[in-house]
């Protein structure tokens, strides 16, 4: 039969041959479809004339199958099941899930992010896969195409991320901003405020995707600009640098304390205004539904909730 054909063919055609050949009987046929008896006689007619066979002869007990209809009950089992499969949700094992997800995000976002759900995903999702990327290699562009499931991005309060109506965000977390300086730097001997801060040479994590914090942004508006002598990519060169040097660190309070266990370093509050460092969570739209990545999005959402 051409596939146009098949656009003629009512389901429901479908589905009451195969009951009246599980039941032999109009009548029970009918109770169990929920139909009419005069629906169950319009249907048989129809397949009989699809079919080109009487397909059922009454006998006093209900209905005999032709030789076509029993030839055909085995095929109908198997089609009725299939279609029924198509609109039946699928059973979703989360041990048995074999699936890879494509995460990016800034550096320190697997400190404070991955490394507190990858536990649970072992234990509970043994047999997922994670691939991760630094953010300023692969971003927003990619998960729009497809290649990525999340992107994990560090931004101030109020700074305008360039989103389209695809995609969704959640907050994660916030935090703090603070100075990191080696212990022996100069400056610990001197008033430590806004003044000697801006006196001082920095140290900048770039990043190319959301330009200028708003930090900068706003020390730019009251007429002061950071001394950045130096941009690295990520925060363990830039923790690195300020370790051998006299310059100053301006980063999260996460990630000062997570260096100053194992640095000499010193930590300082910062003597300027500044707005929260917002940690989101971006999916696209087309994941929503998926329960492997609604799964692993809850993990990575709830970790902050409490």
């Amino acid at each position: 039969m051409e596939i146009s054909q098949l656009t003629r063919i009512n389901i429901n055609l479908l589905v009451t041959l195969q009951v009246l050949l599980q039941e032999r009987n109009a009548s029970s046929a009918a109770i169990r479809l929920n139909l009419s008896q005069s629906t169950i006689s319009k249907n048989l007619s129809q397949l009989r004339h699809i079919f080109s066979d009487p397909l059922f002869h009454r006998i006093s007990h209900g209905l005999m199958p032709t030789p076509l209809a029993l030839e055909l009950e085995p095929k109908l089992n198997v089609a009725v099941n299939a279609i029924n499969a198509i609109f039946s949700p699928l059973e979703f094992n989360l041990k048995e899930y074999k699936g890879c997800f494509n995460i990016s995000m800034q550096e320190s976002a697997f400190e404070f992010v991955l490394s507190k759900v990858m536990q649970r995903v072992l234990e509970e999702a043994p047999n997922m896969r994670i691939n991760t990327w630094f953010k300023d290699n692969i971003s927003i562009e990619q998960l729009n195409q497809g290649r990525l499931d999340f992107v994990i991005i560090p931004h101030d309060v109020g700074q305008q991320l360039n989103l389209n109506n695809q995609l969704n965000i959640d907050e994660l977390y916030r935090d703090e901003l603070v100075c990191l300086v080696r212990d022996k730097n100069p400056i610990l001997e001197q008033k430590w405020d806004q003044q000697t801060y801006l006196n001082s040479k920095h140290i900048h994590v770039k990043d190319n995707e959301l330009g200028l914090p708003m930090f900068d942004q706003s020390l730019s508006k009251l007429g002061f600009q950071r001394n950045v002598i130096v941009q690295v990519p990520d925060f363990n060169a830039a923790t690195s640098l300020c370790c051998h040097s006299d310059l100053v660190f301006t980063t999260t309070n996460k990630w000062a304390d997570s260096v100053l266990k194992s640095k000499r370093l010193v930590a300082l509050n910062l003597p300027c205004h500044s707005e929260p460092v917002v940690y989101s969570l971006i999916w696209h739209k087309r994941s929503e539904t998926n329960q492997a990545h609604r799964w692993l999005r809850t993990q990575l959402l709830n970790l902050f909730k409490a």
